[in-house]
C-alpha cells in the first residue's frame, strides 16, 4: 500500500493561484509554530499582515477551506479499509465577548452564555496500519438560540433531518458519497451518535457502524437490551489500565471489566415525530464492557457498543473494543487544536468568520502534526497503552 499523498492541498480548490500560495504558506507556519496566533506564527509584519488579508478576505469562502481539508482524502483511500472517527467540539470565545463584531459567525456554545462556535469532524485512518488519511467531513455551525425550555419542546417536535444530531448522519452520508473508491468504511461515533435512524440509514455492504449506547433500548421481543446482555454468555474477562484525566476527574487504575455480546433486534423509538417510515426493527450486535470492583468506584466502565459488524466470538468482541478505542485520535486532535496546541479558543481575532477560517487552517495544521507524531513516535502513550484487552 502506498504512503499517504499530502494531506491537505488547496490547489484547485481556492480561485486564485495566489491564495493558494498563501494558504499553504499559513499551514507551514501553524506547523511550525504550533500556535494559532497571526503574531506567533509569523517572522514579519509583511507576513501577518498577508495572514489578516487572507482571513478577512471574502474570495476566501469557508467552504472552499473544507473542500480543501475532505476532497484530498478522496486520493487518500483508495484501495484500503478505512476509519471514520466523528466528534463535536465547541470553541469558546467567550473572551472577546465585548469586542467581537455581531453577526459574525459566533453564537452560544457551552451554556446561555458562552461565546463561541460548534465544529463536528471526521478524521480518516487506514484500518490496518493507523496511518491519518485527512478528513472525509467537517462541519461548522453557532447556535442563534438557546435550546432549553420552550426550544427544547420545538426541538423534539423537528424531524431528524431538522435536528442539530442530524450531523451524524450527514457526515456518515457523505462520507460515503466522498470515499467511493475505500474497499470498507468503519464509521465510529461515541454516544451522541446513537441514533436509530442511523442504523437504518447509513449501513450497506461495505459500510459498517461502531457507536457506543446510551441509553437503554426495548428490543423487538419485548425484552429490553440490558436483559438481553445479562442473559448472555461471558465471553472474556480484561483488565484495562485507565489514564489519569483530572478534565473528567478520572483517576489512574487497573479496571477489570467482563465482556459479553448478543444479537439484538432494536425496535423503533414510539412517538408522535417518529419516522414511520423507518424498519420497525433493526438486527445488531451489542458489545457489553462492564467494570466488576469490590470498591465503590466513581463512573465505572460501562460500554455498551451497538455495531452493524457480526460478533461471534471473544476475538470479534474484543475487536470491536479495539476500534471503538481508536476514538482516541480524534480526542487528541481536538486536544492539539485547544489548550494543548495551536490554542484556538485564545485567539484575538474580532470577527468571527475569520475566527472559522483560522480554525480550518488549524485543522489542516494539526492533522499534519498528529502524523508527523505517530511517524517518528513522538506521541507517549497509543491508543493501545491507553486500554488493553489483556485477558486475565
Amino acid at each position: 500500500m502506498e504512503t499517504p499523498k499530502q494531506l491537505i492541498n488547496f490547489e484547485g480548490e481556492l480561485r486564485d493561484k495566489r491564495l493558494v500560495t498563501r494558504a499553504d504558506k499559513l499551514v507551514s507556519s501553524l506547523v511550525i509554530s504550533r500556535t494559532s496566533s497571526v503574531h506567533g506564527s509569523t517572522n514579519s509584519e509583511a507576513t501577518q499582515k498577508g495572514f489578516y488579508r487572507f482571513l478577512e478576505n471574502e474570495n476566501v469562502s469557508e467552504q472552499e477551506l473544507i473542500s480543501a481539508l475532505t476532497n484530498r482524502c478522496l486520493k487518500n483511500v483508495q484501495g484500503r479499509d478505512v476509519i471514520i472517527l466523528q466528534d463535536t467540539t465547541s470553541n469558546g470565545i467567550n473572551h472577546l465577548k465585548g469586542s467581537i463584531e455581531e453577526n459574525s459567525g459566533l453564537g452560544l456554545v457551552g451554556n446561555k452564555t458562552g461565546l463561541g462556535f460548534l465544529s463536528h469532524v471526521s478524521v480518516v485512518l487506514d484500518a490496518n496500519t493507523e496511518d491519518m488519511l485527512g478528513y472525509s467531513d467537517v462541519q461548522l455551525w453557532h447556535r442563534k438560540e438557546d435550546k432549553s425550555n420552550n426550544a427544547t419542546r420545538i426541538y423534539k417536535q423537528q424531524s431528524i433531518q431538522e435536528k442539530e444530531s442530524y450531523k451524524w448522519i450527514k457526515a456518515s452520508e457523505n462520507a460515503k458519497a466522498l470515499l467511493s473508491e475505500a474497499s470498507s468504511i468503519t464509521i465510529i461515533e461515541d454516544r451522541e451518535g446513537d441514533i436509530y435512524d442511523q442504523f437504518c440509514i447509513v449501513p450497506d455492504e461495505r459500510t459498517h457502524l461502531i457507536i457506543r449506547s446510551r441509553s437503554e433500548r426495548n428490543l423487538a421481543n419485548g425484552s429490553t437490551m440490558d436483559a438481553a446482555i445479562k442473559e448472555s454468555k461471558l465471553l472474556s474477562n480484561a483488565s484495562i489500565p485507565i489514564i489519569k484525566d483530572l478534565r473528567k476527574q478520572k483517576i489512574a487504575r487497573i479496571a477489570q471489566v467482563e465482556i459479553k455480546a448478543c444479537k439484538v433486534s432494536l425496535k423503533r423509538p414510539q412517538g408522535k415525530y417518529i419516522n414511520k417510515e423507518l424498519p420497525e426493527h433493526k438486527e445488531l450486535f451489542v458489545v457489553n464492557v462492564q467494570e466488576k470492583s469490590d470498591v465503590k468506584i466513581k463512573d465505572p466502565i460501562h460500554w455498551r457498543i451497538l455495531t452493524t459488524i457480526e460478533v461471534l466470538t471473544v476475538e470479534d468482541a474484543e475487536k470491536i473494543i479495539e476500534r471503538y478505542k481508536q476514538r482516541w485520535y480524534i480526542e487528541q486532535l481536538f486536544r492539539l487544536t485547544k489548550k494543548q496546541g495551536f490554542k484556538i479558543e485564545q485567539t484575538q481575532l474580532e470577527n468571527g468568520w475569520a475566527i472559522r477560517k483560522l480554525y480550518l487552517l488549524v485543522l489542516a495544521a494539526a492533522i499534519k502534526v498528529m502524523q508527523l507524531y505517530l511517524a517518528y513516535g513522538v506521541e507517549k502513550v497509543s491508543p493501545s497503552q491507553m486500554y488493553s484487552t489483556k485477558k486475565k
